[in-house]
């Protein structure tokens, strides 16, 4: 299903997925972030860094926040909902890092485009 959510600037922003682990949790991210999210975990993986991802529900799903664990035993995948190539921004990148980096981990609500909630989980059937 095809999910859209409008940026704060009133344009539509298509909404792509994280798929984590082998149960298949689906995250879904806008595009734009998720671009930057992905290019944050492969770093990290390539180092062999595991790290938390943090993010708000949406008030319909219930509110409050989910973390999962990333590490290089894990399957992940990321779907693009857009067939664009998002240009990376640097400044962003090195926030995402860095936050990746801390203790608490990398918050998507922090980096996130559009207003909050910045993900959403979807169950799987």
């Amino acid at each position: 299903m095809l999910l859209m959510r409008a940026a704060r600037q009133g344009t539509l922003s298509a909404m792509g997925r994280l798929i984590y682990g082998a149960r298949g949790m689906h995250i879904e991210i806008e595009d734009r972030l998720l671009a930057h999210v992905q290019a944050v975990v492969f770093a990290k993986l390539r180092r062999r860094e595991p790290f938390p991802i943090t993010w708000l529900e949406p008030v319909r799903e219930g509110s409050g926040r989910r973390s999962i664990w990333i590490n290089e035993s894990l399957e992940l995948a990321f779907e693009f909902n857009g067939s664009r190539q998002v240009e990376l921004d640097r400044e962003l990148l090195e926030q995402m890092t860095q936050r990746a980096n801390s203790t608490a981990g990398m918050n998507l609500a922090d980096h996130a485009h559009n207003p909050k909630p910045a993900a959403k989980v979807t169950p799987v059937s």
